[in-house]
Formats: C-alpha cells, structure tokens, sequence
C-alpha cells in the first residue's frame, strides 16, 4: 500500500509537466564512491570489504513551469571481501560487521512545486534533513544512504522557514529489505537572528507500528542555537541542541529521555580546535531514540554505542570530545585542499556513571579538482573489558569519490 500511494502521487505529478520541457531540462547526475574497510574486533574474525557504490540520476526543471522531478538508482557492488564479513543480508556472525551487501534501489524519486518564492512543495521518496541531522536526516556513512517517503511543505520568508513533513515509510538499507512503514509528523521553524543567532524548534511525533520496532515511537520536541563569530582573528562557531523525548503512538512501554548536543569551535588561519560535550540519557531500558536520523559520528566513528535506532545504550551516554584539525587551500596544484585532525573521546554512562572507555578517530582528507576527493580515517575504540561494555574494536576506511 505504501509504494502504492508512492507511484500513484508521482505518476500524477508527473503528468503535469510536459514532455517537450521535460527533454529539453533534463539533466544527469552521478556520484560515486569506492571504498575500503576493515574492522579488527575482540572476540571477532577481522573483516574486511571493498565495495563500489554508485548513485545515478536525472533531474528535470523545465523552465516554463513551477514543477521539477528527479529520480535516482543506487547501487552497491562488492568488489573483494564478501566471504569476511557480517552483513545484515548474508549473516557471518563469526566476522565483524561491515554491512554493505550488493543492492540496487530507487534511492530517490520526488515531485516538487514552487507556486511563488514562499512556498516549495516536495512529494515522494527524498532526503530530508533538519539540525545538522541530529533527530532527523538522511544518513550515509554506509554505502546505502537513507531516504525518506514523504510529502514535505516548507514557507520561507526572509530569516524565517517552516516546514510540515508527512512522512509514511523510511528507506533504511541496505536495499528495501529493512524498511519501515511509518505514520509521522515533522514540525521544524528556524529564525536568523543574525550571523551570531540562529534559532529553531520542532516537534516530531514518530509513529513505528513495525512488528518489534514499536517502541521506537515517540514524541520528540527541543530547540536548537547556533552561531559564529570573532574575536579578534580567531573564528568561534558554537552550538546547543536540547531535545526531550516521551513514548507515543505505537510504543507499549513508558519512557521519558532527553538529549543535549554541544560544541563551540576555534579556528585561525587553518587550525581548528573543537570541544563537545554531549549527553543521551537512558533510564536503563531505553535510551533516547533516533528511528530517522544520523548516529555515525555522534559518539565517535568506530560506532560501538548505536543500534537499532537507538542512540545510545539502555543506560545512556556521555561524551566529552576534543578535536584538533589543520588543513590548507593549495594554489596551482592538483590538490584543492586537504585537512588532517584528530577527534579524543572519552565515554561514560549516564545512568549509572560507569566507565565506558575511550576512542581515537584519525583522519586526513584530499580535495582534488572535479570534485574528486581522497580520505584516510581509522577509529580506534578501547573499552574498559567490563561485561556491560562494548568490545574493543579498531577500524579503517580508504574511501576515494567523484561525482558530476
């Protein structure tokens, strides 16, 4: 019924552009990433995997109408290492996981109308992303990048925009075989203040009724602030996100979390120092939940605290972070630009206080022109070898790009 109701809106929409403007706007696009990936983890066979992902699509805007169309197909190849490794469609649990298994999907395929400049409409299967994808978003560290079913009206009008969202399926990878049906509302508004201020709030009430995933509804509301600014020659960015989450819908336990995502930020001249200090909270069965958003990155890269939907274990989470990055522009070189740092984390349960060890995240990334780009990263997690704590674990990511 879902892909149903998918086809039906689209087949509709697209009727009305015409097919003169629609050859004439048409426009092809791709992007395209290889990349190796090997995971070293206590109690785990090494994995290892290089795969081929590839994104290709074509988007239409023909000039004389307020409509546009865009379509994309994803695919994923393994090139090496498909018998070392544990995925979520070819099951090796004696390996660590790298779940990129060979798929193709239709990625994207969205219907957007902009009747004047205040108003956009977008109808169909898209990327949505509010709050730097902290709550809600469209994640792709994986090979299969999330998207959303769901017809979104968004007004906008000097500094402010507000955004309605519908939202009955997420594409959750890899290919259709974990999606979820949905029956959700997504409240977001933001204001610019100024360069320094930047407000928003929302509210999201998710619905799951997805056997065994019931309790990741909820009712989920906060604010977030953001800004930058000077002092003197150093460059100083901040950030404050503050969210409170209860269950809803189809959820058939009773919980109440909170979440609060900090940072500010030093640069000059290249240099960046940048401190966190993050806090998930859990009551020691659930934790706050994030069924529609990013978790990769948000308590280090080696991912040893997420699952499920879940953004942190049942007990909680908090992490204090520290980056240290220098990178460059260079001239007259086949390099744009590059940039090298380090991210040291230290974890903690919320609930409990219980040590939850440490994390190292390296990395060095490459610009080069036609937007081609290079990067090195490893993520290195050392546990406190306590029963309550997640394996040891050490990955390492060689990922080159290009897209046109």
């Amino acid at each position: 019924m879902k892909s149903y109701k998918l086809s039906l809106l689209l087949g509709a929409g697209a009727a009305l552009l015409p097919q003169a403007a629609l050859a004439q706007s048409a426009e092809i696009f791709g992007d395209f990433r290889g990349r190796y990936e090997s995971v070293e983890q206590t109690g785990k066979l090494e994995a290892e995997s290089l795969s081929l992902r590839s994104r290709v699509g074509v988007r239409f805007k023909p000039a004389d109408t307020r409509f546009s169309f865009l379509a994309e197909i994803e695919n994923n190849i393994t090139l090496a290492g498909d018998e070392d490794r544990n995925t979520s469609l070819d099951p090796l649990p004696q390996y660590a996981t790298i779940n990129d298994p060979d798929f193709t999907e239709l990625n994207r395929a969205q219907l957007g109308f902009k009747p004047n400049e205040d108003w956009s409409f977008t109808v169909g299967r898209q990327y949505l992303g509010f709050d730097g994808n902290r709550i809600i978003g469209s994640p792709g560290h994986r090979q299969d990048k999330n998207s959303h079913d769901a017809a979104m009206a968004t007004f906008g009008r000097g500094a402010f925009e507000a955004s309605y969202v519908y939202h009955w399926q997420l594409n959750r990878g890899p290919g259709d075989d974990v999606n979820w049906e949905t029956d959700a509302h997504l409240f977001h508004a933001s204001y610019d203040v100024n360069d320094a201020l930047k407000l928003s709030g929302f509210v999201y009430l998710i619905d799951i009724p997805e056997p065994g995933r019931e309790n990741l509804s909820n009712t989920t509301y906060g604010a977030r602030l953001t800004g930058s600014t000077t002092l003197g020659e150093v460059g100083v960015s901040y950030d404050l996100l503050v969210a409170a989450q209860n269950d809803s819908g189809s959820a058939t336990a009773d919980f109440d979390n909170t979440l609060i995502d900090s940072g500010v930020a030093f640069s000059r001249n290249g240099a960046r120092l940048a401190l966190g200090y993050d806090v998930v909270s859990g009551d020691g069965t659930y934790a706050f939940a994030n069924p529609f958003a990013a978790n990769h990155g948000t308590a280090g890269w080696a991912d040893v605290f997420h699952g499920g939907g879940r953004a942190a274990p049942a007990n909680g989470l908090e992490d204090f972070h520290v980056e240290v990055s220098y990178g460059a522009s260079v001239e007259a070189s086949a390099i744009e630009s590059w940039r090298a740092g380090l991210i040291w984390h230290e974890f903690e349960a919320e609930n409990t206080s219980d040590d939850l060890g440490q994390e190292l995240d390296l990395f060095v990334s490459f610009s080069f022109a036609n937007d081609v780009s290079l990067s090195f990263e490893m993520a290195d997690y050392d546990g406190p070898d306590a029963a309550y704590a997640p394996a040891d674990r050490t990955k390492y990511w060689v990922t080159l790009g290009y897209k046109f």
